[in-house]
């Protein structure tokens, strides 16, 4: 057994307890040691001001971000998150191959797949057409039409690569200045993430090497890296994302313009 069967075959289970114990974990600390203060008596307000302030509460920090901290606004969210990250995890063609075979129900995805490349597709469910032109190679035809220019794993993958960078620039950048809310952990996660994205690249493009011996140590340790993220997700600051972000900005919507009235 290699490290690629060990990835796939072994660990999964493991990975999937680790993560939901932190789930529990998390969720848990919050429900048993908050403590309710005092509030002051509820403002009535029409559904419709209150839809408006919901989707303000949302909204309001990515206004303010794009405004006054573009660098992290186009670096961050839009390269890392936005247009890297997240359709490259759930999207991208051998990873919707890949959580298909742990999830069945996953393949009703499949026609939403994006390929490697605009020239090459990685599945046999993308259908290769000829070119209007007389260019040597031909075009992956998906769903996704012209969007494929945008929508391949290349592309998305060095933008993730260049969001990442970004971020980890930016927090050795404070670090040299001393600047506060600065942790360890926010190394690790943006370290394990880059390595992630790199391997991942690396795998798809049959690098360093490729003799099959090479490829599956560089798939293995692809995948090996992303079960350890997604173990160490709920205890790591990439945890906001789920918490912080969208559970908190319910509860100040809730605490603040529902009960409050502030809006």
């Amino acid at each position: 057994m290699d490290l690629l069967d060990l990835a796939i075959y072994v660990l999964p289970p493991y990975v999937v307890a680790v993560f939901l114990f932190g789930v529990a974990y998390r969720l848990s600390r919050y429900v048993f040691l908050w403590k309710r203060k005092p509030s002051a008596p509820r403002r009535q307000k029409s559904f419709a001001s209150l839809l408006v302030g919901l989707v303000k509460t949302f909204l309001d920090p990515l206004i303010i971000a794009a405004q006054k901290r573009k660098g992290d606004f186009i670096g961050g969210l839009i390269a890392l998150h936005i247009v890297g990250v997240i359709p490259l995890i759930f999207l991208l063609g051998q990873h919707v191959a890949m959580f298909s075979y742990w999830l069945p129900f996953y393949s009703l995805l499949k026609p939403f797949a994006i390929p490697t490349s605009i020239t090459t597709g990685s599945q046999s469910f993308f259908t290769n057409v000829l070119p209007a032109s007389s260019m040597s190679w031909t075009f992956v035809n998906t769903i996704w039409g012209p969007l494929t220019i945008i929508l391949n794993g290349d592309l998305l993958a060095i933008l993730a690569i260049i969001g990442v960078s970004y971020k980890f620039g930016d927090k050795i950048v404070r670090a040299l200045h001393k600047l506060p809310h600065l942790r360890l952990g926010d190394f690790i996660d943006l370290f394990l993430l880059l390595a992630i994205l790199v391997s991942g690249f690396l795998a798809t493009h049959h690098l360093p090497s490729p003799d099959i011996a090479t490829y599956r140590l560089v798939l293995g340790t692809h995948i090996l890296l992303a079960e350890t993220l997604v173990a160490y997700l709920p205890f790591s600051k990439f945890w906001h994302f789920v918490f912080g972000y969208w559970y908190g900005k319910l509860h100040e919507w809730y605490d603040i313009k529902f009960n409050r009235g502030s809006l």
